[in-house]
């Protein structure tokens, strides 16, 4: 096939596909029913598929937007809508939220209750293991996770039944050493 008509062949086959989902979109919205289409990691996204996004945000009912978007991500997706080329799909967005890193003692909560969700009755991490995860991770929460559950494995691994702040120390150490990991870490200090 012929370059221009494997494009023709790509378009077409878009707009039935964007027939098809336009069709669901009227239909749900016929049953009274809200379409909602939530992108996780959408700080990934090129400037191409926020635009494709913002076309589709133009599918209406009358007065009323039968496609609801909620875009989740990392603070870079802040910074990828504001750039000019996406100002007419930013000036869409009718409510944003930006979430700021945890506090240590929110970070000491917020390791109590992961733990908590998966049936640990006691804490696992000491109280100073704790603020060495919120200094090494900078509050974030992802951050927090990898720690933890790399603290937990080492853990594991040398029988502790708690994770104290040396062990802590150790995983950051080896995260700095040997991994693409950004920890932040108060090495020096130790």
């Amino acid at each position: 096939m012929d370059p221009d008509g494997l494009w023709a062949a790509v378009r077409w086959e878009l707009s039935q596909t964007f027939k098809q989902l336009q069709d669901f979109l009227y239909g749900q919205f016929a049953t009274s029913r809200r379409t909602i289409l939530i992108i996780d990691e959408a700080q990934n996204l090129e400037s191409e598929a926020l635009e494709h996004l913002r076309m589709l945000s133009n599918i209406n009912a009358d007065k009323y937007q039968i496609l609801q978007l909620i875009l989740v991500g990392q603070p870079q997706l802040r910074d990828l809508l504001l750039d000019p080329k996406l100002h007419q799909f930013a000036q869409r967005i009718s409510s944003d939220f930006h979430l700021k890193p945890l506090e240590e003692d929110d970070v000491v909560k917020y390791i109590d209750f992961r733990l908590s969700a998966v049936g640990s009755r006691a804490p696992l991490f000491s109280q100073r293991a704790c603020s060495e995860i919120a200094a090494a991770s900078g509050g974030i929460p992802r951050m927090i996770n990898i720690l933890c559950d790399t603290a937990l494995v080492y853990g594991f691994a040398s029988g502790q039944r708690t994770i104290s702040q040396d062990l802590v120390r150790e995983v950051i150490a080896d995260k700095q050493q040997f991994s693409i990991f950004p920890v932040q870490g108060r090495l020096q200090s130790c």
